[in-house]
């Protein structure tokens, strides 16, 4: 079978751009599908990609220079000659944007179609200027998204909370994300004194709040330390608030790495402090390896994964103080905490690779 992929960058370590990865890469060396990836915003003078790609794997970089309206002229010009060539059988599309959500509409040729969305309905819709212009440009926006999504063949969301948002649409599917790191059957020993977060550092990912729990936390246990692992921006330092907050002795910041299963298997308890979660990759891979999650119930990923209580601890979305609790109860309670991850490890394998990937051939099948 022939795909066709679309999708903004691969050269990144988001969490859509590690899936889709893992996605082609699949797809090639298990069913022997023949993909092409095309990419929307990255050109031939940068990083390839950051995780390997299938060597079968081709790409086609269509990044233009061309500004505002004019760029997707170029663009819908680019991917529709890209797609004569290659003439695949399904175009999956893998971006959150208008644009991508209106491909159908502007793609010439006849392919069928499909949309995976990794992202929360209401993505870059917060306004955050309050002038005229700003204003227009979201009610526009607003306006295009609530009709968008309508044309493809397969619409697919990673949970069940996601068709909420999503009404308007007949042909809607569920695949969730799988398990894509290998535990080799391995678990964690629950035994270090080490709590683990994983994430960039964006607002979204509520690492300020993560901090302030975090020193209410080392004031009982003093003897623990936080590992923040992820990309660093410049639009938040968080090193400046660990200093402000007096906790830089017990927080450990490290960047992105390839390889996660050391972090996990070092650690005790993993932390996701985040505002809002689609379908977080860290919970899954956290609890595979048997490490207990306390996070915050907020939209829409942890409860979908989490049984609190059970496999996990649920909280407030944003209270801090809860937080901090549900940690230290686990902190001090050893045999809680590693029941929870004995639990969480065969409870999690509902989301195993065959399982997931298998609903995705199917789908395939299906359409052609």
């Amino acid at each position: 079978m022939k795909l066709a992929y679309i999708v903004n960058k691969i050269n990144g370590t988001s969490g859509i751009q590690r899936m889709v990865t893992f996605q082609i890469n699949y797809f090639v060396k298990h069913y022997r599908f023949n993909i092409d990836l095309i990419l929307l915003n990255q050109d031939e003078e940068e990083e390839k990609n950051f995780y390997k790609v299938d060597s079968t794997i081709s790409f086609h970089f269509l990044k233009t220079s061309s500004k505002s309206i004019k760029r997707y002229y170029t663009l819908v010009r680019s991917v529709n000659k890209k797609l004569r060539n290659i003439n695949p059988k399904i175009v999956v599309v893998c971006e959150s944007d208008i644009f991508s959500l209106y491909l159908p509409k502007i793609i010439s040729g006849n392919y069928k179609m499909v949309y995976q969305r990794h992202d929360i309905k209401g993505l870059n819709l917060n306004i955050v200027q309050t002038s005229f212009k700003t204003i227009i440009y979201y009610y526009l926006k607003r306006r295009l998204l609530a009709k968008a999504g309508k044309h493809f063949d397969k619409f697919v969301l990673l949970s069940e909370a996601h068709r909420e948002d999503w009404k308007g649409i007949s042909n809607i599917e569920v695949i969730s994300n799988p398990i894509i790191i290998d535990t080799k059957g391995y678990q964690a020993k629950l035994e270090n004194k080490q709590v683990l977060a994983v994430g960039r550092h964006d607002p979204i990912k509520g690492f300020d709040m993560l901090l302030r729990c975090w020193k209410k936390i080392v004031k009982n246990h003093p003897d623990w330390k936080l590992i923040i692992v992820g990309k660093r921006t410049h639009s938040i330092n968080l090193k400046n608030l660990a200093q402000k907050l007096s906790i830089t002795d017990s927080v450990v910041f490290k960047g992105h790495t390839k390889d996660m299963s050391k972090v996990y298997l070092e650690s005790s308890i993993f932390l996701c402090s985040s505002r809002i979660e689609a379908f977080p990759l860290v919970i899954l891979e956290a609890m595979s390896f048997g490490v207990p999650v306390v996070s915050f119930d907020c939209d829409y990923g942890p409860r979908e994964i989490i049984s609190n209580s059970i496999d996990g601890i649920l909280v407030p979305q944003n209270d801090i103080d809860v937080l901090a609790d549900s940690t230290c109860h686990l902190i001090k309670n050893s045999h809680i905490r590693k029941e929870m991850g004995e639990i969480a490890s065969k409870n999690i394998k509902r989301y195993s690779v065959d399982k997931i990937m298998n609903q995705w051939k199917a789908l395939f099948e299906e359409l052609v």
